[in-house]
């Protein structure tokens, strides 16, 4: 399920590889306060358990040659507030499994670690990814741990979704996402001259995909013959949608202007409406992540505006707004890497 953009910096990364180096757990020590990097209420995160994760962190796949090409040092100064943002969010996340009741049982992590195989497409080439990262199986059961809590603390936090809140979303639809859609592809270029250039060239034998790939200066679609794949009412310039669903599938349609340029359009297919039955399951599923995202937000904000978070000026400064580390560096936090979610969401690939 999606959490709040405040932590999907701790929850959400396509990088596998960096989401598993991060997952460290910070430890309670009794070290002198020099040897303190942050605390979080009672517990110490060392400046060792920091130094460990950092050089962990430092020996993973580009990270090295990263910091090496740096002569200001900044990329190892961000990376370091970095790592010790993870091992406060972990503690965070360990206290609010206390706050809320949670135990987080072996069962769970072996449920949570069997999923990720699966994403990650199987166990060899997840154990790839972990010795690429030189990641240990205690930090990977650190992370798999937080991601139960995270989980958890989001279903408790979750309102019931009613019928009348299924069928109300599935009837206002506002993207469009389970009405008529249609199957199109384009040519966009800065004149009309050259959109009526690209026309009489698909008129005279030229594939559609080969010109649009030639010319077409939306360079996104043009890699892929023009095509847009299944668009929905609304989802496009008013422009092209009069055009493209008044169109019959196989015509020729332009130019047609808009603040983008000028568009050549061909429908290439129909997708049907979805029906409310087809996609009920879906659009509940979909509820109750939003409910819970939110609900799992606000509490989290609260709950780490209670703590006590102190972080050694050496290594930056704590900012509760952002839950992050901020560079001593810098005067905002930095783009940090993050932990994965829950194995079910870590993007394929």
């Amino acid at each position: 399920m999606h959490l709040p953009a405040r932590l999907r910096r701790v929850v959400a990364l396509p990088a596998l590889i960096v989401a598993l180096v991060l997952a460290l757990a910070a430890c309670t020590s009794s070290a002198s306060s020099s040897d303190v990097a942050a605390t979080v209420g009672d517990t110490e995160i060392t400046v060792a358990d920091l130094d460990e994760a950092f050089t962990r962190r430092a020996e993973g796949s580009g990270a090295a040659s990263e910091i090496a090409a740096d002569e200001s040092g900044t990329v190892e100064q961000n990376l370091r507030a970095g790592v010790l943002t993870n091992l406060i969010r972990t503690e965070i996340l360990r206290l609010a499994a206390e706050d809320r009741d949670i135990e987080v049982t072996d069962d769970e992590i072996a449920e949570q670690r069997a999923q990720l195989v699966e994403q990650a497409g199987g166990e060899e080439a997840l154990q790839q990814v972990i010795d690429e990262a030189n990641v240990s199986d205690a930090e990977i059961e650190a992370n798999l741990r937080d991601q139960v809590v995270q989980n958890e603390i989001t279903a408790q936090l979750a309102e019931d979704v009613s019928n009348d809140d299924v069928q109300a979303a599935y009837d206002e639809d506002p993207q469009g996402q389970y009405g008529e859609k249609i199957e199109v592809r384009h040519i966009l270029t800065e004149k009309r001259a050259e959109a009526q250039d690209a026309i009489d060239r698909i008129a005279s034998g030229e594939e559609f995909g080969e010109v649009a790939s030639e010319v077409s200066i939306d360079t996104a679609s043009a890699q892929n013959g023009g095509d847009l794949g299944p668009v929905a009412k609304g989802a496009t310039v008013p422009e092209f949608e009069e055009a493209a669903f008044a169109a019959d599938e196989g015509e020729i349609v332009g130019p047609i202007k808009s603040d983008f340029g000028f568009h050549v359009i061909e429908v290439t297919g129909q997708v049907p409406a979805q029906e409310f039955a087809d996609v009920e399951s879906q659009i509940r599923t979909e509820l109750e992540s939003a409910s819970g995202g939110q609900a799992f937000n606000d509490y989290i904000t609260e709950f780490v505006a209670s703590l006590d978070i102190q972080v050694d000026e050496q290594f930056g400064r704590w900012d509760a707004a952002t839950i992050a580390v901020v560079p001593a560096n810098q005067g905002s936090p930095s783009e940090l890497p993050s932990l994965p979610p829950a194995p079910t969401e870590v993007p394929s690939g």
